[in-house]
């Protein structure tokens, strides 16, 4: 018994602090798993059993202008994240598009870098208060399996990229995601400040754009697993490829449930 304790330990040990990047495994929430995996566990029960039982007798709360706040938050950070991917890596060409590295030089722009990423990975716990907002306001439709999914992987993704591969071929992830979130909170933003302004057809365009997004990014982690020459490690590609590959397939049978059968039996 002795012995296996032991091991296990070893092999905790070597998976937790050996394989994990130096710069940022003493970040907040990334040092080891429990927070994270905690953080996760109490989101899934609260979503699908505590807040549903605690609302169950309840008038939805009025979130307004919290959600209003939350919006602009989200807007602005994902922005800005998206901006300085643009200005500080992509247009100087300090990152390449096709295959990049990761660079563990001290300079001002990795250490900029590894704010960033720890920066996208708290943004995508932060996500979580989407679903939260729904338990609260009775909107229980909304809470579906690729909303709860989408979300819970991204956290786990966020603290398995931060962790190990802070940087490189992965900031194309952070990018892409944070692009289509600017977008899609401004239309939330819109949707309960100025419903009146909102067209039917803008829901079915996000979508688009979302299902895009993995496209984008399959591509982008798949072809890394054929490219010799690429520094980048290819262990990256089996962690993210499956779960994109079948949240591609969620938005897709969303959309095609929502916007092509749907669309095709309402004209019957």
């Amino acid at each position: 018994m002795g012995t296996l304790i032991n091991n296990v330990t070893q092999y905790y040990t070597y998976v937790n602090d050996e394989l994990a990047d130096p710069r940022t495994n003493q970040f907040w929430l990334v040092r080891n798993p429990i927070p994270i995996m905690t953080i996760m566990f109490l989101y899934h029960r609260f979503v699908k059993v505590w807040g549903p039982a605690y609302m169950a007798k309840r008038e939805p709360y009025n979130l307004k202008w919290l959600i209003v706040a939350y919006n602009i938050v989200q807007i602005g950070l994902c922005a800005h994240m998206a901006f300085q991917c643009i200005t500080w890596l992509y247009l100087p060409g300090y990152y390449s598009l096709w295959c990049q590295k990761i660079n563990y030089h001290d300079n001002e722009v990795e250490r900029l870098i590894i704010s960033r990423v720890w920066l996208y990975y708290f943004i995508k716990i932060v996500d979580l208060l989407d679903t939260v907002f729904f338990i609260l306001r009775k909107k229980f439709s909304q809470v579906s399996f690729l909303h709860v999914y989408h979300h819970l992987g991204m956290c786990f993704l966020g603290y398995i990229g931060t962790k190990y591969v802070p940087g490189g071929h992965g900031i194309m992830l952070g990018f892409i995601n944070s692009a289509v979130h600017a977008v899609m909170y401004t239309y939330y933003l819109i949707s309960i400040t100025k419903p009146q302004w909102v067209q039917g057809w803008w829901k079915k365009y996000i979508t688009q754009l979302q299902i895009l997004q993995f496209l984008l990014l399959i591509l982008h982690f798949g072809h890394i697993i054929f490219e010799p020459s690429c520094g980048y490690p290819k262990w990256v590609a089996f962690v993210f490829l499956p779960h994109n590959v079948f949240i591609l397939f969620l938005f897709s049978d969303f959309y095609i449930k929502e916007y092509i059968l749907k669309k095709k039996k309402d004209n019957k």
